[in-house]
């Protein structure tokens, strides 16, 4: 049996089975332009030693054993004429025999056997396809000459590298219908479009499971867009529960969520493609949602492609991590699991989404600026007019998480945010979300959110210790200690705001937030105004921790090589004194009441050092 949906190299397309160019398709229409261009985009990804180049989509229709294109054709008509370029003009014969057919244009069938068997060709019989054939050589001799690389490890990685998938349609689909809606675009699918449709794969013939599991892709892979926002809920009170609640619970609270596909509907079992499922509009995606209050744009800590490594590696239970987006299809293996297997995941997948969005930061846009936030959707019931009328239902988003606790953890979540910021780097979130599926029968227990907060605070410590002091105990110096210390003593002189609060006033302890400063910036400058190349503090406590704070990367040019006095003024002018890091705060501080010197430095590491070293131990 053939396979419905499956991955080819271009080596397999070019030499497997027999393909039909129907006769309702238009001529070959690509230029020099457009091979070139294919060309180029494998020679970019040959340069970068990509595993796989995935050059889109082949749908088509199976009848009596030929496979009849419906979308595609343009690419596949194009792999052709480059391999027949290549067979008689670089001398890469890895062509076994034309396998493109044009059952309707003889002239087109007649030339493209030529061209493979090198027959001369008059000028009367040439065609689109002569002319693609030319472009092709003229195309791959520019692309070689300006690449400067080995051709044939080049043409060895266009034949075994280049990757299109093909799907093939069910025989009751309507296919004009399906060819209004699908033109070949030649555009390059991304990793996790592809991992979808294998994952779809495995469901085989049954398409309403297949259609049940993209609802639940497509729900999460809105990243930027709580999951439960995608499912039907009640309309009214009084309306039997829809989907959303027999998921999520009444109050959206459920977290451990079990047989999620017999919950989940689908409007119409439809035979249709995994193309179609893949590439349709999110506008198109889910069910229509009740009205419910707005929740503002926000953006995530980090993308959906990185999502699924940290549910993957979840399910396998395991610490050998790696969230390079390059890996994902190597990483997943799907040619490894069974139907079964990819249920689970989906089943995972959804639920890991919706703790996602119950319990990790995220950056929310307020009209002025940004917050970090941590909120849980809850159901809540309204009325259009107070006085008459229906009750509706929604879900708001008002309540903070955990209550009380909600901004010690919003700190200690962000302040990994901001440092780690490559998604790559994002290992920090997966231990955290490895800690809350573990506790996930506790996640809606009052006394988690203290659990959480140790768990989190401790997290905190194992990092800095790492990255804080020297082996024999001293704070590291300046271009040893990372941005990860600055942000990590932040949240200790926050945590001790009780006791700084009355010495130092002006500081905005309430208010403070981490925010992404990357620039290590020295308080007294290294090179000051009128002294080129050497600095009025010695090297000790130039490059000590007391001296160094971080801000971002446009304060730091702003303040150039000024004197902390001129700093200060500038501060104060600019008024950006209660956006700064809580360090840098107290030193501007001290730098009022004081002229910065090194007793200035020296002594506020002496004041630091004491607290960082009691919260450390307070978490052993």
């Amino acid at each position: 049996m053939v396979e419905t949906h499956i991955s080819l190299s271009v080596n397999r397309l070019l030499n497997e089975d027999t393909y039909a160019i129907p006769l309702y398709q238009r001529n070959f229409a690509w230029t020099y332009d457009e091979i070139e261009q294919l060309l180029n985009d494998v020679a970019d990804a040959f340069q970068e030693q990509r595993e796989n180049y995935y050059i889109g989509t082949l749908v088509v229709n199976e009848e009596n054993g030929i496979f009849k294109i419906i979308d595609g054709q343009q690419r596949t008509t194009a792999l052709n004429l480059i391999a027949l370029a290549l067979k008689h003009e670089f001398g890469f014969d890895r062509l076994k025999a034309v396998n493109l057919t044009f059952p309707a244009r003889k002239k087109s069938n007649e030339n493209i056997q030529k061209l493979f068997t090198k027959q001369k060709i008059s000028e009367n019989d040439e065609n689109e396809l002569t002319r693609g054939y030319r472009h092709a050589h003229d195309a791959l001799k520019k692309v070689l000459e300006e690449r400067q690389f080995k051709s044939q490890s080049f043409f060895n990685y266009l034949f075994d590298k280049v990757i299109i998938f093909r799907s093939i349609l069910p025989n009751d689909l309507d296919l004009n219908l399906y060819f209004e809606r699908f033109n070949s675009r030649g555009e390059q699918l991304e990793a996790h479009e592809i991992l979808k449709a294998q994952m779809m794969a495995k469901f085989g013939e049954d398409q309403e499971m297949a259609q049940k599991f993209a609802r639940i892709w497509d729900a999460c892979a809105e990243f930027d867009k709580p999951v439960i926002k995608t499912f039907q809920i009640r309309s009214r009170p009084n309306n039997t529960h829809e989907e959303g609640e027999k998921i999520f619970g009444r109050e959206y609270a459920n977290f451990k969520l079990q047989e999620v596909f017999d919950k989940i509907g689908v409007d119409k079992v439809e035979t249709k493609s995994l193309l179609e499922a893949i590439s349709e509009d999110k506008s198109e995606r889910g069910r229509a949602v009740s009205k419910e209050s707005d929740i503002s744009n926000y953006t995530t800590v980090i993308d959906f492609p990185t999502f699924l490594f940290q549910v993957f590696f979840i399910m396998e239970g395991s610490n050998e991590t790696t969230f390079d987006d390059k890996k994902l299809l190597k990483i997943f293996e799907i040619e490894r699991r069974d139907r079964e297997w990819v249920q689970q995941f989906g089943q995972l997948l959804l639920t890991m989404k919706h703790i996602f969005d119950t319990f990790i930061v995220k950056n929310v846009q307020l009209e002025n600026e940004t917050e970090w936030q941590i909120k849980r959707g809850q159901y809540e019931t309204y009325q259009r007019n107070e006085n008459r009328g229906w009750q509706y239902v929604r879900i708001n988003y008002q309540n903070n998480t955990f209550d009380n606790l909600n901004k010690n953890i919003i700190l200690l979540q962000s302040m990994f945010a901001v440092t780690f910021t490559a998604n790559r780097d994002s290992r920090w979130l997966y231990e955290i979300l490895q800690f809350l599926f573990n506790h996930i029968e506790e996640l809606n227990q009052t006394e988690f959110a203290s659990l959480f907060k140790d768990f989190l605070e401790k997290m905190a410590v194992r990092y800095a210790e790492e990255r804080l002091f020297t082996e024999d105990g001293n704070i590291k110096k300046y271009k040893d200690i990372p941005v990860y210390t600055f942000n990590f003593v932040d949240y200790v002189l926050w945590k001790n705001r009780s006791d700084l609060k009355e010495k130092y006033s002006s500081v905005e302890f309430e208010d403070f937030k981490f925010t992404y400063r990357r620039s290590i910036e020295h308080w007294f400058p290294q090179n000051p105004n009128g002294h080129d190349g050497e600095s009025q503090l010695s090297a000790e406590f130039l490059h000590s921790f007391g001296n160094l704070c971080i801000i971002t990367d446009s304060q730091n040019s702003k303040f150039g090589n000024s004197y902390p006095e001129s700093k200060l003024t500038q501060w104060k002018r600019e008024d950006i004194f209660k956006r700064q890091s809580l360090k840098l705060q107290i030193m501007a501080a001290l730098t009022e009441k004081t002229e910065w010197e090194s007793d200035q430095v020296l002594g506020l590491e002496n004041e630091i050092l004491p607290m960082i070293n009691e919260f450390i131990g307070s978490k052993k």
